[in-house]
């Protein structure tokens, strides 16, 4: 099973990356640090990620 632990979007490229855990059927850890990328070419992936990317710029961003 795979178990993800994070992920982020590098900006411009719409590139993904994540980092999970891998366990074998009885839960023991096999893979502490697998990674994986891709680009988000689909696009309701990239309308989620317009989403978080809205969210961050006018919630977290904006100034006082």
């Amino acid at each position: 099973m795979k178990i993800l632990r994070s992920f982020q979007v590098i900006s411009g490229e719409r590139r993904i990356s994540s980092a999970y855990v891998e366990t074998n059927e009885e839960g023991n850890i096999t893979d502490r640090n697998a990674r994986d990328s891709f680009y988000a070419v689909d696009p309701e992936l990239q309308a989620a990620i317009k989403v978080i990317e809205d969210y961050i710029n006018q919630n977290r961003l904006a100034g006082d």
